[in-house]
C-alpha cells in the first residue's frame, strides 16, 4: 500500500470520528489542535492496527508518531 492511500484512509477516519477535524491533511496538527483526547488517540491507534494489520509496540504511542496525520501515515508505513 502505497503512502498517499494510506494518507487518504487515515485523514478519511480523522475527518469521521472527529468533527472537529472537518478537513485535515498531511500537516494538520493533531495533538496542539485539541481536537483528539488521550481517549481519541487510542481509539486512533486501534483504527491504524485493525485497518492496516500492524502490531502495535508500546514504543509507538511516542508523540512523534502522533503529531500529523502525515506522521501518522509514515509510521504506518514503516509498520507495514
Amino acid at each position: 500500500m502505497e503512502k498517499t492511500d494510506i494518507l487518504r484512509t487515515i485523514c478519511g477516519y480523522l475527518q469521521d470520528r472527529f468533527p472537529a477535524l472537518a478537513t485535515v491533511d498531511a500537516t494538520t496538527p493533531l495533538l496542539e489542535s485539541g481536537a483528539i483526547d488521550s481517549l481519541g488517540f487510542l481509539e486512533l491507534m486501534t483504527f491504524l492496527s485493525d485497518e492496516f494489520g500492524i502490531e502495535l509496540e508500546d514504543e509507538d504511542f511516542d508523540a512523534s508518531n502522533l503529531e500529523t496525520a502525515g506522521q501518522l501515515a509514515g509510521f504506518v508505513e514503516r509498520k507495514l
